[in-house]
């Protein structure tokens, strides 16, 4: 059993070093198109033009652009989202790699929607990971009326894989450069860890103003994907009992009387799209759904 684990995680290293490979060459020196927004906090790109309801899309993915917008940093593996939905309009948001945190992004965020408010008839927040407390954050902030919330993989209490130190306690040295190729550390990564000063006064109390879908991610029994056998492999070894990356407890830490929580099998690196996939079933892109 140990040797078959073992056949697994040396596969799922040759293929994340391969996509890593790709990815650098891939993403350093594109250009980001469509900015609307760029700050020291947030990156604001717009994905698709559509209808007049609004889908800002935060991946939870950190990358640095110059004056050119080109790429010149990112997050390592880091793959550009490539959600669709059939008629709304879509801006993902990123975070560049000296922001301040998420409390600063998030302040900034809710100023550009109370901005746009009035162009839009409906406007859906979905939040992956960080993302997802960044926007549980920023609601308090938020003006519009018509507006949902849905926060995927999201770690409302922090998690210990963001904290290398911890985290290498546990590891040996083969699975640190595993974890290496996950992690970054910069701000708003620090930010998740557990008991950080922006998790202790962090205050997710305006998601009672909106509908709020929480989606809770486990890793799967099974799967063929080489990611999902890493993170889960990550998951008992950093002793997670989640995603791969954050912890049932963690993401399921929220109990607003509007909040509907949804259960979904996927790793960390496989919620964010099963999640949307669920999303199209439940018709949240209604106006005055709010």
């Amino acid at each position: 059993m140990e040797k078959k684990i073992t056949i697994f995680i040396l596969v799922g290293i040759i293929v994340l070093i391969a996509i890593g490979v790709r990815i650098i060459f891939v993403c350093n020196g594109s250009v980001l198109k469509n900015v609307l927004y760029e700050s020291k906090n947030i990156i604001i790109q717009q994905t698709q033009k559509g209808n007049r309801n609004l889908i800002i899309l935060g991946s939870g993915y950190s990358l640095s652009i110059d004056e050119q917008n080109k790429i010149v940093n990112h997050d390592p593996l880091m793959i550009l989202p490539n959600i669709e939905f059939q008629e709304e309009t879509i801006l993902s948001i990123f975070y560049p790699f000296e922001s301040r945190g998420l409390e600063e992004a998030g302040k900034e965020l809710s100023l550009f929607i109370n901005s746009v408010m009035q162009d839009y008839d409906n406007i859906t927040l979905i939040g992956h990971s960080k993302c997802g407390v960044c926007f549980a954050n920023a609601a308090k902030w938020i003006k519009c009326k018509n507006v949902n919330i849905v926060t995927i993989s999201a770690p409302f209490h922090g998690t210990t894989m963001a904290d290398k130190e911890e985290m290498f306690k546990k590891l040996n040295w083969f699975e640190e450069r595993i974890y290496l190729l996950i992690f970054s550390n910069h701000n708003v990564d620090k930010d998740i860890i557990p008991n950080s000063n922006f998790l202790q006064n962090a205050d997710y109390s305006g998601l009672e103003n909106y509908t709020h879908i929480n989606i809770v991610s486990e890793c799967p029994e099974k799967s063929s994907n080489p990611l999902d056998v890493v993170l889960k492999y990550l998951d008992k070894r950093g002793e997670i009992n989640g995603d791969g990356i954050v912890s049932k407890t963690s993401q399921q830490s929220l109990s607003y009387s509007n909040t509907m929580e949804k259960d979904i099998k996927a790793t960390h690196a496989t919620s964010l799209e099963l999640g949307t996939e669920i999303l199209k079933e439940l018709s949240i892109f209604k106006a005055g759904d709010s």
